[in-house]
């Protein structure tokens, strides 16, 4: 008599997808921490990481005083990365604080206030107490002030801009007839006495813009005040008013691809023709 055989089969798990579900979420939830984190990138930070990376990558060879870096255009000269090596934001924040605490008296009178980031420092300074009213003559008791300011900024030979403002009272004087005149010759009072102690003329200019850019609306005393001003802005970045480089000795050329540069043609213009760049 034979015997039956007995075939006793598995039962089948049917919760086996329950695993490459966990699997999948996992893997989800893992992708937008990711996308998170890359949306919360510190500008900051970046901005130094990134100028730490070019200077890394500079040649060897280089002389940070005398040369600038062959391939590299205008807007990348090394102001971005200061003359000794530092990053822009550090060198902005170094000269802030260095200014900060020199004027710190001053700077909880209101008579000098400091703003900027990594690409540009500003000082602003009242024209109360560098001049007498209707005068680009700087005062006795100014040159403390502006000396000291002077022995700051010329550790470094980034690009220097000096403007004038005044309020919106008109001015006719032997000397000056408008207060474009006067906010001009104010800066350039600030620009030469800079240049007597210290500060390189050739990363300096003068700028006057008169009554019309005001801070503060002109409708009370106080706040024409306000607006007559004078303000140091230090740049971090190229020099857009110039094509050289306290950098460098010789002019800063961008670097032009050939095939670009040959396709790159200037078209006279004929009577009534509207105006073109490049075509």
């Amino acid at each position: 008599m034979s015997r039956r055989r007995y075939i006793y089969e598995e039962e089948e798990n049917t919760s086996r997808w329950l695993v490459s579900y966990a699997d999948f979420i996992t893997l989800l939830f893992a992708f937008f921490v990711v996308m998170y984190s890359i949306s919360s990138v510190n500008i900051g930070k970046y901005r130094v990481l990134s100028d730490s990376v070019s200077l890394a990558f500079l040649p060897k060879e280089y002389n940070k005083e005398t040369e600038v870096p062959t391939a590299v255009t205008t807007e990348r000269v090394p102001f971005s990365i200061g003359i000794d090596g530092r990053s822009s934001y550090q060198a902005m924040a170094e000269t802030a604080a260095k200014v900060e605490n020199r004027m710190k008296k001053l700077i909880n009178q209101g008579q000098i206030a400091i703003r900027g980031n990594e690409k540009w420092l500003e000082i602003e300074l009242r024209s109360n107490i560098l001049f007498a009213s209707g005068s680009a003559e700087l005062a006795p008791e100014s040159d403390e002030i502006l000396e000291q300011l002077s022995q700051i900024l010329q550790d470094s030979n980034n690009p220097l801009y000096v403007s004038g403002y005044t309020d919106n009272v008109p001015i006719s004087t032997a000397k000056y007839s408008s207060n474009w005149e006067l906010s001009a010759a104010r800066a350039a009072s600030v620009v030469k006495l800079f240049s007597e102690t210290g500060v390189n003329p050739e990363r300096m200019g003068a700028i006057g813009f008169g009554e019309f850019r005001p801070i503060v609306d002109n409708s009370t005393a106080e706040n024409r005040i306000k607006n007559r001003r004078v303000v140091i802005r230090v740049l971090a970045g190229s020099d857009m008013f110039t094509s050289r480089t306290p950098f460098a000795d010789k002019a800063v050329k961008a670097s032009i691809p050939e095939k670009a540069a040959q396709s790159l043609q200037v078209k006279s213009l004929q009577p009534g023709e509207p105006a073109r760049v490049f075509q």
